[in-house]
């Protein structure tokens, strides 16, 4: 191989950043995931010695199994509340000529750039004076105003490149707006749609700061009821449960991938075998 056949100095410094960006985000959770098979009952890296005696231990902690479930509905329903209401905001935003419209989308996108613990407890303040603190709404409202931002940008990304003469066509066709906004808009931006999904999913399930403030002894969610662990004992069982969880999260973009892949390459588009002689 000469000098001359090597890529340009650019683009193997680019390969070389990105390798050691990929190196700096996987190693964190390597340390975790070899950490959860350690044999002794202290956090210490690398393990004395290897055991799954965590991973059984995890298995037998009830109150994890409810907090989880308790997770999985609040994000499942945080996330199809958001989905309606960003996808509705999003397409006003990019449709109608709205009075300051500039304004009115930073408002809607302030929960990303705001403190989550800030958030938490003006939140809180909030219910509190409305006298709705405890209720499972109250929670269920805050994650949603706190995914909603990731729907509305990704949305409203799609809709900047969405040609709207479809659906001037479809409408001149007799559609009325609702039709062509189903079976003309939605299928276009679909993918945004489930990609903004799994962030607003990954986002409420994962939620710690905020959702601190407001919820109940009884009505605790994974991350809390981790936290909570955490304050009692310092084993490696959390360490097992992250494991769990980044294989859960690992699990939910190969599913991602894999939707993605097939929308991007329909059936009729793939490669057919040729049968002629």
């Amino acid at each position: 191989m000469t000098l001359s056949s090597l890529p340009p100095l650019r683009y193997m410094l680019l390969w070389l950043f990105t390798a050691l960006g990929v190196v700096f985000i996987i190693a964190p959770l390597a340390v975790v995931i070899v950490n959860s098979f350690s044999s002794v009952a202290y956090n210490v890296f690398p393990p004395e010695g290897f055991s799954t005696r965590w991973y059984e231990n995890l298995a037998g902690q009830a109150a994890f199994y409810g907090a989880a479930w308790r997770s999985l509905v609040l994000a499942g329903l945080a996330t199809a509340g958001a989905l309606v209401i960003g996808t509705m905001a999003a397409y006003a935003l990019v449709r109608y000529p709205l009075p300051m419209p500039s304004l009115l989308k930073a408002f809607l996108l302030a929960p990303i750039v705001i403190p989550k613990i800030v958030l938490g407890v003006a939140l809180f303040m909030f219910f509190v004076r409305i006298k709705m603190f405890g209720s499972y709404s109250s929670l269920l409202l805050t994650h949603m105003l706190i995914v909603l931002p990731f729907v509305i940008s990704l949305v409203s990304a799609a809709l900047y490149n969405f040609d709207w003469t479809l659906q001037e066509a479809a409408m001149d066709l007799g559609a009325r707006p609702l039709q062509t906004f189903i079976r003309v808009v939605l299928p276009e931006i679909s993918v945004s749609m489930v990609v903004a999904a799994v962030f607003a999913f990954v986002t409420s399930f994962d939620q710690v700061e905020t959702t601190l403030f407001l919820v109940r002894t009884d009505s605790n969610t994974l991350p809390i009821e981790m936290f909570l662990y955490l304050q009692k004992w310092q084993d490696p069982t959390i360490a097992a449960l992250s494991s769990v969880l980044i294989l859960f999260a690992v699990s939910i973009v190969a599913g991602l991938a894999l939707v993605l892949r097939n929308r991007q390459l329909p059936l009729d588009m793939r490669p057919q075998k040729d049968d002629t002689p």
